[in-house]
């Protein structure tokens, strides 16, 4: 019986040994109690922001679409100059034809010439108008874009100096906090390890603070910068639609007039009909169209190549900065693991645990999360 009941003491001495040597750490609760937690979601924040950017509700793929708009340009001037070609090769009866056709309208047309005027004119100024707002807000689009990328970039400064200073000062600070854990110092030395650990604090604050003032100035001023250059784009825009829509529009006010009043404005209008039929040039005019087609098959693709490329620089710059903002925030969160463990283990040690877990959470453990969560931020 005695050698039972020895036997039963040193198994229960055992198992007491196994658990109450053993420490647990809440790992998920200690990383949201760190000081640093908040630099993690600042950097989840730019990257969501980031990736939002990419993808844009309603505005699918700019660069797809303008190409598929060069591509579309490239075919119709192919299309029109093929027309004006078979126009200019049609022969003589058939181009009379036309004239007489067109001279017929004209002198049809001259009832009711003011209300074709006012309609003319109204569907002519919502047309300008309309093409004016659709360049406003693709200009409105890119300076959105090409300032949110601006601003992520000195945002990244702001968190790249933040977590160097973080870094750099950590031996200091760790020191400084082991200190003020002993619990045999005196009142003066105390406050005065407090003070530099305060201190410490706030020259960190204010490097950061200073780095953000100089980029909010940097931004404005680019913000300024992209505001003068987009409305420069937009004032030159409407300046040339309306130019166009005006010399549209006093074209066909001199067609009208003519088509209204051309029996009783010019004299002998049969022999003048006549001698403009003998001064036309189907021809060279033919030549004229095709050339301006030609110029505007190869400038207007042009125009939208290089939209398309700087939609793709834009991309592939914004996935290089998700990546970068990933790989930091990834050695962020590794180094505040280690911390923790570091912290656990010396904790551990002073409490004469024998190992401390951060895992699942063994039986009869010693929970030492509350303590280093307090201690974490105190920091």
């Amino acid at each position: 019986m005695r050698s039972g009941v020895l036997a039963l003491a040193i198994c229960l001495v055992a198992a007491a040994s196994r658990t109450s040597f053993v420490g647990y750490a809440d790992l998920p609760r200690l990383l949201a109690a760190h000081p640093l937690h908040k630099v993690l979601d600042a950097y989840d924040r730019e990257i969501a922001a980031l990736r939002d950017t990419r993808a844009v509700v309603g505005l699918g793929d700019p660069a797809a679409g303008a190409s598929g708009a060069a591509a579309a340009v490239r075919r119709d001037a192919t299309e029109a100059q093929g027309r004006v070609a078979r126009i200019a090769t049609g022969g003589a009866a058939r181009d009379r034809g036309l004239e007489a056709h067109a001279l017929s309208a004209v002198r049809a047309s001259r009832f009711g010439a003011e209300s074709a005027m006012n309609a003319y004119g109204g569907a002519l100024s919502r047309e300008t108008e309309a093409n004016l707002r659709g360049f406003e807000s693709a200009i409105a689009q890119q300076t959105s874009r090409a300032l949110a990328a601006r601003q992520q970039q000195l945002r990244e400064k702001e968190l790249a100096l933040a977590y160097d200073l973080a870094r750099r000062d950590g031996a200091t600070r760790l020191e400084l906090r082991l200190k003020l854990t002993e619990l045999h110092l005196d009142p003066p030395l105390r406050a005065r390890l407090a003070g530099q650990l305060a201190a410490l604090s706030r020259r960190q604050a204010a490097a950061v603070a200073a780095l953000h003032a100089q980029n909010a100035g940097l931004l404005a001023r680019y913000r300024e910068q992209l505001n003068r250059s987009g409305a420069a784009a937009v004032a030159q825009m409407a300046t040339q639609l309306r130019s166009k829509a005006e010399a549209n529009l006093a074209l066909r006010l001199g067609v009208l007039r003519a088509a209204s009043s051309s029996a009783e404005a010019v004299p002998n209008l049969p022999a003048r009909l006549e001698s403009f039929g003998s001064s036309y040039r189907l021809g060279s005019d033919a030549a004229a169209i095709q050339s301006g087609l030609s110029a505007a098959a190869s400038d207007l693709p042009r125009r939208f190549a290089l939209l398309a490329a700087t939609e793709r620089a834009s991309r592939v710059e914004t996935s290089a900065q998700i990546e970068n903002l990933q790989r930091d925030r990834a050695q962020l969160y590794r180094a505040m693991v280690a911390q923790i463990q570091r912290d656990a283990r010396r904790l551990g040690q002073e409490r004469g645990l024998r190992v401390v877990v951060s895992g699942s959470r063994p039986k009869g453990s010693v929970d030492v999360t509350g303590t280093l969560a307090r201690e974490e931020s105190s920091f």
